[in-house]
Order: structure tokens, then sequence, then C-alpha cells
């Protein structure tokens, strides 16, 4: 007997492959996602921070400024724009520190916020080690040799002037005398020398090639030169104790430090 042959049937199902691009989509989906996330917690954040910003809690109870010596405590606060009606949370400490800066006399300022509601202001000021005669106007000038202010009646004057300069010309080529000028006066306050002391000093006029100093109670000029001021204070410090202890400044015409590298010309006067 003839076996039945059993014809199955199959069924054939197409593998179906992601299209191009799908996977770069999913990418591009998730990276959006995250994008809305971001921008809605940063703007809950800046929403927070202005909500913040207005409550009485962070209003400013103190203000504490340091580091006033020739500019007052209000002074300081009146340039800060700050006062207890400010909220601590809406201080912009960079913005602030820019703005106290801007006064001629501040060299550099700090603000610290002290959670929930003080506020600390610290300044250094300038300091003037002279000042410098531009145009007939009297200005200051620190030991970087950086004119920052004009002089003004109120002020105090008890400082030497440097003269020879030119506003228009400032300071060009009398750069280098300009730096040793304000060594000397910064070497004579450090050594504070009782036969030259720095109060004594009047006047330093510069030139290309000569620095004359002028001291408060004699009237002659004293010709340093240029270069090593070291040396030629040394020398100048000497000279003037001897005339003192001889008390022969009466018959002083002028004093040339750089007569010679290891002399000094002390000038009589005639008659």
């Amino acid at each position: 007997m003839r076996s039945k042959r059993t014809t199955g049937s199959y069924r054939y199902q197409r593998q179906r492959w992601p299209a191009a691009g799908t996977r770069e989509r999913h990418i591009f989906g998730k990276f959006v996602l995250w994008l809305l996330v971001a921008a809605v917690g940063i703007g809950g954040l800046y929403l927070g921070q202005k909500i913040l910003a207005r409550m009485d809690f962070f209003q400013v109870a103190a203000i504490e400024i340091q580091g006033c010596k020739r500019l007052s405590k209000a002074e300081v606060l009146e340039l800060s724009g700050v006062d207890i009606h400010s909220n601590l949370m809406a201080i912009d400490a960079d913005n602030l520190q820019s703005r106290l800066k801007q006064d001629d006399w501040i060299e550099l300022a700090e603000v610290t916020r002290k959670w929930p509601d003080r506020l600390i202001i610290s300044i250094r000021e300038r300091q003037p080690v002279a000042m410098v005669n531009l145009g007939g106007a009297l200005q200051y000038i620190d030991k970087n040799g950086i004119v920052f202010a004009s002089a003004k009646g109120a002020d105090s004057l008890d400082y030497p002037v440097i003269s020879g300069l030119s506003k228009g010309g400032w300071p060009g080529e009398l750069a280098v005398s300009l730096q040793e000028a304000l060594f000397f006066v910064k070497y004579v306050a450090r050594n504070n020398n009782p036969n030259l002391p720095h109060q004594n000093i009047s006047e330093l006029r510069i030139s290309a090639d000569n620095i004359v100093l002028f001291l408060m109670d004699r009237p002659f000029p004293i010709r340093l030169g240029r270069g090593d001021m070291r040396l030629k204070y040394g020398r100048l410090a000497k000279v003037l104790h001897r005339l003192y202890k001889r008390k022969e400044f009466n018959k002083v015409a002028y004093i040339q430090v750089n007569y010679t590298e290891d002399k000094v010309l002390v000038g009589s006067k005639r008659g």
C-alpha cells in the first residue's frame, strides 16, 4: 500500500531590518529631551533666584567697609550704591567691584556676602609717593609710576614734586628718568637718614641726562645725574652730614653728586 506523502505548508516571513537613520533619530530625540529638561531646570533656577532676590530674609542688615584711609566709609558706601534696602541675592559682586574701582583712589576692591544678610566691602587704596607737575597741574603718582588723581585744594600736598615732564609727551623719552626719580624718593623714605629725611625733599627736576634735587630748607640745586641712585644717595648723605656738622650750608652754591665716578663736587658761593 502506497503511503501518502503529506505535503506540509510553510510560511516565509521577510526579516525586517531597521531603516537607515533610525538609530540617529533615536539619539537626536534623547538629546532634544535632555535639552528640554535642562531648559526647564535652568528656568526653574532663574525663577527661584528671582523669588529669593525679593525675599525680606536676604535683605541687607549690615554693611562692613574695610581698608579706608583717604576715602571715608560713607564715600565708599555711596560709590557702591548698596544700602540696607538691597537684597543680598540680587547683588552682583563682580559688577560692584568694577564700579568701586572706577574711583581714582581705589586700586582693588573685594565684595564678600555673609549669608543671610551681611555684606563686607574691602578696598585697597592707591598709595602716592610723589606728585608730578604736568602742564601746571599737580597729580599724584604711585610707586609704579601710575598717575591716578589730580591734587585738589583740600588734599595733602606733603609729597615731593617731580617736574620737567609735559602732559602731551607723558612720559615719553623721560620714562627712565621718571623711574629713577621715583626710586630715589622711595629709597630716601626707606632709609630714613636724619641728614636726608624724606619730608625734606621738595622737588626733583628731571631731564633726559640729569635729575636735579631741591631740598625744602636749602635753596641750592643738587645734581644727581643719572643711574645707580643707591650710590648717589649714599654719597649725598655723607656730604650733607659733613655740611651739617661744619655748619657750612650758607656757603654752598650747588652740589654735583655726579662730578666724577668717585667724587662729589660742592660749589661755593663767590664773595
